[in-house]
């Protein structure tokens, strides 16, 4: 018997018709529906091209402000909002070091990737310091059963988090990232992956060091916001 990662009820699997009609693996299920229906997802109309912020349309104010400093916008897609759940979901994988709880999204982040046309997916890097103390990268965690290239590192060895900077702070950050050239980019399709977007500050310093180094298009691809 499985339980769900988040309220530890019991799962019982109830096959769909394209499991029972077509064979192969029977994905397993590892949260309940009544935990998994507090995400909220994002939806694919009326959001704005650039960051996928709803109701917007066309290029959000943010977003035309990135424009302008760099010439060009992210195409970004956030696959939840960052709720009361996604919350407290972050606190405990993130945070707490849960390293379990990453099965819960795995799913929803492959089922997109999949989607998508690139030649390189490429998550955001942590700093050697939470490589120490948490023990993992969140993002990598949630990729485990996806191919993906670590070729954005931190030039930081430890940083102050995110999550305790305001948003003037977090806008006036200078590069953190360094490229570790073994593989080149010249031309390349990019995706980058991150676990949250709050001011896209973090993604555009990645994308800006992808195309400085040549690449083709650079989307970016978050599971909350």
């Amino acid at each position: 018997m499985v339980n769900c990662l988040l309220c530890n009820r019991s799962l019982t699997k109830k096959l769909t018709i394209s499991e029972i009609v077509f064979p192969g693996p029977i994905r397993e299920q590892v949260v309940c529906n009544v935990c998994f229906q507090k995400f909220d997802r994002y939806s694919s109309k009326d959001v704005c091209r650039g960051c996928g912020r709803e109701n917007e349309g066309e290029l959000c104010a943010d977003c035309q402000r990135w424009q302008q400093q760099y010439g060009w916008y992210l195409s970004h897609r956030p696959l939840f909002h960052y709720n009361q759940a996604m919350k407290e979901f972050m606190q405990q994988y993130k945070f707490q070091g849960q390293y379990h709880l990453r099965a819960v999204f795995q799913q929803s982040l492959q089922t997109v990737i999949n989607q998508m046309d690139y030649d390189l997916l490429i998550p955001i890097p942590v700093t050697n310091h939470t490589m120490r103390t948490r023990g993992f990268n969140q993002v990598t965690g949630l990729l485990e059963n996806i191919r993906y290239t670590e070729l954005i590192k931190h030039r930081e060895k430890q940083k102050v988090a995110q999550s305790k900077k305001d948003r003037q702070s977090r806008l006036k950050a200078k590069q953190p990232f360094f490229l570790n050239k073994r593989i080149s980019l010249q031309g390349q399709r990019i995706v980058l992956v991150d676990d949250i977007y709050t001011t896209g500050r973090t993604l555009y310093h990645a994308a800006e060091l992808c195309y400085q180094n040549g690449c083709k298009r650079v989307q970016s691809l978050s599971l909350a916001r």
